[in-house]
């Protein structure tokens, strides 16, 4: 699908709906910006304010199924935070568990800190301003018109209606840099990166092996080529049984030893 203005202007459907969600996005980082109205966001036994203005992923069935498993004193690791939703969850439902939240885009980071900031939840949540990836680098991030699309792969940055708004360079981490060292070992992985999540996992590598999280992982093909199949196999290779949802993988690690193997 082509995402330029002549495009949608011809189709009306798409052009609706990229009339829509360009207003969204706009309303949305305005009323981020001034803290105007933090509306109360309910997603399972949690209960937190948020400047976003629906109640988008609250309902996700790897956020439920990541608050029924986190206990007290877990690590968290939130790739791909967006404005929070995750993050502000895991917070409110289990105060002494730590979330380190990772996002790329300046813009939506500051949101993400508004909404930590409304909850007082800043010793429970740690916002890095960064990417995370295959190696700890600088790389070219894509802002899309849409910004829950932002990507460093422009073709996911462009997918539906939206296109690349700017481009930017940002600071990408490895996992495996900073995991049990400037950051304690996560007991849950939480992957939604717009497909770029082959790179965080191969990342991870060291970590997923012998820190053994649960990895919860969204698949995107939209926009890029499916990699879903390459994906799965490093996972497997790793030791970790995937139960596949609708739009989300729930990776779980099986015994030390079947890292080992590979499928």
């Amino acid at each position: 699908m082509r995402s330029d203005v002549r495009y949608v202007l011809r189709h009306p459907f798409y052009g609706l709906r990229y009339a829509l969600f360009s207003a969204y996005y706009a309303v949305s980082g305005f009323n981020h910006r001034h803290e105007l109205y933090a509306s109360r966001k309910h997603a399972g036994p949690a209960s937190f304010r948020s400047y976003e203005l629906s109640d988008k992923h609250v309902d996700d069935v790897l956020l439920g199924r990541l608050l029924r498993a986190c206990e007290p004193g877990d690590v968290v690791y939130d790739v791909g935070a967006n404005t929070g939703v995750y993050s502000l969850a895991v917070a409110a439902v289990e105060p002494t568990a730590r979330v380190v939240a990772f996002e790329p885009n300046p813009d939506v980071a500051a949101q993400l800190r508004t909404n930590v900031d409304r909850n007082g939840f800043g010793d429970r949540v740690a916002v890095r301003e960064e990417g995370v990836g295959e190696e700890t680098e600088t790389r070219r991030f894509h802002r899309s018109t849409y910004d829950e699309l932002g990507s460093f792969d422009a073709r996911n940055a462009g997918a539906w209606e939206a296109s690349v708004r700017d481009e930017i360079d940002v600071r990408v981490v490895a996992l495996d840099d900073i995991a049990s060292g400037e950051l304690p070992a996560p007991d849950h992985l939480k992957v939604d990166v717009e497909g770029y999540g082959l790179e965080v996992l191969r990342g991870a590598r060291e970590t997923l092996r012998s820190a053994r999280p649960t990895v919860y992982f969204e698949p995107h093909t939209e926009g890029g080529e499916d990699r879903t199949d390459e994906i799965a196999s490093l996972l497997r290779s790793l030791g970790y049984r995937i139960r596949v949802r609708p739009g989300a993988w729930l990776c779980i690690p099986t015994a030390a030893e079947a890292a080992e193997t590979v499928d």
